[in-house]
């Protein structure tokens, strides 16, 4: 079996994973620009960047030669590249690990994201695409400060700020925007000028990291959630394992509406009142995943197993609850 990781970044970790996961599989990665994981990988490749016109006619041709038999990527804005071509990949018999293209733009769309979360009834933070509107709101006393400011389609933490008061409102709400479109958020951001940044409700919350699992049909199998001890660069840095019991109904509701393939990483607020918000989604293996899989869970043998044609074994979702995990810095020689 081969398995191609694009946009693999610096998750090293994630080709330790799947590579301990099966003697038999072989892991490829590829990346616009060389990264550490190009060393743990049994294959590698520079990779034209995502929006560039060869992109997927490289990946396709890559599938051909070395006879992918199914693809994961790691970057949110790859993944709607990818299921935009989807077809193209199913005609070599690639199997894609994701969602349904209109999922997989709820979730890389922050605004719509908002507007799922309303069509499905789900409880989610006050969220306003425009100034006027929040201003609004404010001035009526239907929301108040703190507010967060974020792009609608960010990643990790550019662009993400904490405003007390309308002067900082305004000052941070346009160096936010400023961010965007010096950054590889323009690509999406270009076609919403004046809509590409979010004024949400700030929520006094522990926030929660959700693995929704799914098998390879969008059958719903189960949620591992972590909670969110401390962040850095909007990524989570120390998390721990909590029972699942509580989670279990929402993950359903979020998994039966997106139908999505694999895991589903979902951000979770509880709020003073143990209401649980909704606030992003992502289709694809997370930041906070290594806590789940350093407590006993492993996602990466499942999906082989699948892949394989083999049943779900709950087993390899199994995980010890409180348990703490942290990441650490790691130095390589590059030789």
């Amino acid at each position: 079996m081969n398995i191609l990781l694009t946009s693999v970044g610096r998750r090293g970790y994630i080709v330790d994973y799947f590579k301990q996961a099966s003697e038999d599989a072989k892991i490829h990665v590829c990346n616009s620009v060389f990264t550490v994981a190009f060393r743990k990988a049994d294959f590698s490749f520079i990779a034209p960047k995502i929006y560039e016109n060869d992109y997927i006619d490289c990946l396709v041709d890559y599938c051909k030669i070395h006879k992918i038999d199914a693809i994961m990527s790691l970057f949110d804005i790859d993944l709607v590249v990818l299921g935009s071509s989807e077809k193209r990949f199913e005609e070599i018999g690639v199997n894609l690990i994701h969602a349904p293209l209109k999922t997989l733009k709820i979730c890389n769309d922050k605004w719509l994201t908002y507007k799922f979360s309303q069509e499905i009834n789900i409880a989610t933070p006050k969220t306003y695409i425009s100034m006027e509107d929040a201003l609004k709101e404010i001035e009526s006393k239907r929301v108040y400060y703190p507010l967060i400011i974020k792009p609608r389609f960010g990643m990790g933490s550019i662009g993400l700020y904490t405003v007390n008061n309308r002067e900082e409102l305004h000052v941070l709400y346009n160096k936010c925007k400023n961010e965007v479109f010096n950054s590889y958020l323009k690509y999406e951001s270009t076609d919403f000028k004046e809509e590409s940044v979010l004024i949400q409700e700030f929520k006094k919350s522990k926030e929660y990291g959700l693995d929704i699992i799914n098998d390879l049909n969008g059958k719903y199998v189960t949620v591992i959630p972590k909670e969110k001890v401390e962040m850095r660069s909007g990524e989570t840095d120390l998390g721990l394992t909590v029972d699942n019991a509580r989670f279990i109904d929402l993950a359903k509701k979020i998994s039966q509406a997106t139908k999505h393939k694999g895991i589903m990483s979902v951000d979770i607020l509880a709020d003073e009142t143990g209401t649980l918000n909704l606030l992003e989604m992502n289709c694809r293996i997370s930041g906070h995943y290594p806590v789940a899989h350093c407590a006993g869970v492993n996602y990466p043998k499942q999906l082989i197993e699948w892949l394989d044609k083999e049943d779900t074994n709950l087993e390899n979702f199994k995980y010890k609850r409180d348990v703490y995990v942290t990441k650490e810095l790691l130095p390589v020689v590059w030789e």
